[in-house]
């Protein structure tokens, strides 16, 4: 971020995004008997948004607000606050966070419009080098979902399961074309947490 001081006051300002990146499947793509389900689908789109948003420190990147809450935007930043409290530089990811689907529970709580998406994810993704690790541990998580009035789907909330169902699986993955460049990111200021948005719930 840029800050622009003086006798007016401050004016802070966003560094540009840099575009947004294409994906690539390592592999043929997941074509599981989930992926055509709307929350699975809802359920990657905001996996990828964040780790695009973790990559470039920006947690108001509209396809992050599009695919996730108020509260998963801002818990998506803690890593990198961390990382810049502990004089690191925040770790980036190589391609979304990998994710296979292992059910879908609609009418979550009883609402139509809330839905929970379990699947296998990778917990060693992130890293400061951005390379892809060379082994994977996978473990079940949960992600929760809603469908707001305008039939936008986002997560939001997340939740680890405590399962061996993932020990052995697959995981599908995919990386970012470019690939993303290591941060240079040293500073608390240089991360723009989440603000609220117009599609999030007063």
């Amino acid at each position: 971020m840029v800050t622009v001081g003086g006798l007016a006051g401050c004016r802070v300002e966003k560094r540009p995004a840099p575009p947004y990146p294409a994906v690539e499947w390592q592999g043929p793509a997941p074509t599981g008997k989930f992926e055509s389900d709307p929350w699975v689908q809802a359920t990657r789109k905001y996996l990828e948004a964040e780790a695009v948003a973790r990559n470039i420190n920006d947690f108001t990147l509209p396809e992050l607000v599009q695919t996730a809450g108020r509260d998963v935007r801002s818990r998506a930043a803690r890593p990198a606050i961390e990382d810049v409290k502990q004089k690191r530089r925040p770790d980036i990811l190589p391609g979304p966070t990998p994710f296979l689907p292992l059910s879908v529970e609609t009418s979550f709580w009883g609402d139509p419009n809330l839905a929970a998406v379990r699947g296998c994810t990778v917990g060693n993704w992130a890293s400061e080098t951005g390379e892809v690790p060379a082994e994977f541990k996978a473990y079940e998580r949960e992600y929760r979902l809603e469908r707001l009035p305008g039939g936008t789907i986002r997560v939001v909330g997340t939740a680890g399961v405590s399962s061996q169902k993932c020990s052995d699986a697959t995981v599908p993955t995919a990386l970012f074309v470019p690939a993303p460049e290591p941060s240079d990111v040293t500073n608390r200021e240089d991360i723009v947490i989440a603000e609220h948005d117009d599609l999030d719930p007063q």
